[in-house]
């Protein structure tokens, strides 16, 4: 049930990721972008990079036989500490940078949800809408690390599921 093998090699691809991910971060910061905003999904696309490559490293060198439920722990355990390294990165990196990326990316929010105000509405009605946009203005980057743990978490399962798809025996 407990691998350490799995671990080492989620350890090892996941960190890097999350490190390339942080530098991703860092440049769209320095170009000028919100990288937690919609350009900060370029961020996401080394994720399913190194999935595939621990996997097809777990799969050559220490499981040949490697079925669907392994190869899902790998890419599950590659995601966790992508989503852990790189969440933990951009707290250090909000609070040191400064509060004006979190302004930025507050107002960049409020915009947004200026603009579809409408048809979020519609969707969720006149009070969620109110409260979603006053919660808005409260964002810490502790919560901000959070949301950016869970969409990692959560892209990375779904490339882990795809890719253990792929390398099953």
């Amino acid at each position: 049930m407990f691998n350490q093998t799995i671990i080492r090699v989620g350890v090892r691809y996941g960190v890097l990721c999350g490190v390339v991910c942080f530098v991703l971060m860092v440049v769209l910061h320095i170009a000028g972008s919100n990288p937690f905003g919609d350009m900060g999904r370029l961020t996401y696309l080394p994720i399913p990079v190194f999935i595939f490559l621990a996997i097809r490293y777990f799969k050559q060198f220490h499981d040949g036989e490697l079925g669907f439920g392994r190869g899902f722990r790998v890419g599950l355990s590659v995601s966790f500490y992508t989503a852990l390294t790189a969440s933990m990165l951009a707290f250090l990196f909000v609070n040191f940078a400064g509060a004006e990326i979190l302004q930025n990316h507050i107002a960049e929010m409020q915009t947004l949800l200026d603009e579809t105000r409408e048809e979020q509405i519609k969707l969720l009605g006149k009070e969620n809408f109110e409260r979603g946009y006053k919660t808005i203005t409260s964002l810490s980057p502790s919560m901000l690390a959070a949301d950016d743990f869970l969409r990692r978490i959560l892209v990375g399962g779904v490339f882990s599921l795809v890719a253990a798809v792929f390398f099953r025996k």
